[in-house]
């Protein structure tokens, strides 16, 4: 694989922490929030990349779940590569934030072209519009990830 083909390829990052919120990032141009997500390092592999990101973007040192979707995506110029998308539990808010007006933990907020972060509960999610978040689908995956998680039988309600 060359160098090129190479950075084609993504990985990007499903952040939930204990009260079901999922960590965005905003993108200026255009404007929504996204998942934590970025191209592989030369020589990278997937996992590798993602705990690199996760620490790198946010500061977080949560191990890194499953492999939740891949799909083939096409970048710029046209070159065509694949993206990864992988659940990080966060077993706690790590992140430098203050409480917001929504509710949501945000990172300060300047108007250089910091990234700017916060945690999104999926009923916000639900009720926004859906140009605000990228991909389109990302509702419905944290959805199945949160409905699957409450289906799980407990050590209780097994006995």
């Amino acid at each position: 694989m060359t160098p090129d083909t190479q950075a084609a390829r993504q990985v990007q990052l499903l952040v939930v922490d204990t009260q079901g919120r999922l960590l965005l990032k905003r993108e200026a141009s255009p404007p929504h929030w996204t998942l934590l997500g970025s191209a592989l390092a030369h020589d990278e592999d997937y996992p590798a990349a993602a705990i690199r990101l996760l620490f790198e973007e946010a500061g977080l040192t949560c191990p890194l779940g499953p492999l939740l979707r891949q799909r083939a995506h096409t970048a710029k110029a046209g070159q065509t590569g694949e993206e990864r998308f992988f659940l990080v539990r966060c077993p706690d808010t790590q992140l430098d934030t203050h409480d917001n007006a929504q509710g949501r933990l945000m990172l300060d907020d300047s108007r250089d072209a910091t990234p700017c972060y916060a945690w999104w509960p999926l009923s916000e999610i639900q009720s926004s519009e859906s140009d605000t978040f990228a991909p389109s689908w990302l509702p419905e995956l944290l959805a199945s990830v949160l409905f699957s998680e409450m289906m799980m039988p407990t050590s209780a309600a097994r006995l």
